[in-house]
């Protein structure tokens, strides 16, 4: 079948329409994400959002369960339409960690999407989908 000229360039200019829209970033996060989360002392629950380079975003948790069991993880992701996605190691190559971190009223809730994170990261009785910290507070 011999298509057009006209046609083949119509399908064309959507084709380019389709690839730049794709291509196209989610907007920038709001400065307001980026900051500490819970009590940034020893011991306690918190986790630390960053602002670095070529716009990725700094994720670094420390989470404390019963019996000294924790959750650690130290990763970037990326601003994803209204949150933060980082994908990870997880148990084997077909099962990634996927975490996800939202931003409502100065606090920041994880989902483990699939509960595929907290084995990696967690000890036995640790657990990230769920958890939600205020934001920390500087004091005067």
């Amino acid at each position: 079948m011999m298509l057009s000229y006209p046609r083949s360039l119509a399908r064309l200019g959507i084709s380019c329409g389709v690839i730049i829209a794709m291509s196209q970033s989610s907007p920038a996060p709001v400065k307001s994400v980026f900051g500490v989360y819970g009590q940034p002392a020893s011991g306690h629950d918190s986790i630390q959002v960053t602002e670095k380079p070529n716009g990725r975003i700094g994720v670094n948790l420390r989470l404390y369960f019963s019996n000294g069991h924790t959750c650690q993880l130290n990763k970037d992701g990326k601003w994803s339409e209204d949150h933060v996605a980082i994908v990870a190691e997880g148990l084997d190559a077909s099962r990634t960690c996927k975490l996800n971190l939202f931003f409502e009223n100065r606090r920041v809730l994880l989902k483990d999407e699939g509960l595929q994170c907290a084995p990696v990261y967690c000890g036995t009785r640790g657990r990230l989908d769920d958890v939600s910290l205020p934001k920390h507070e500087r004091e005067p």
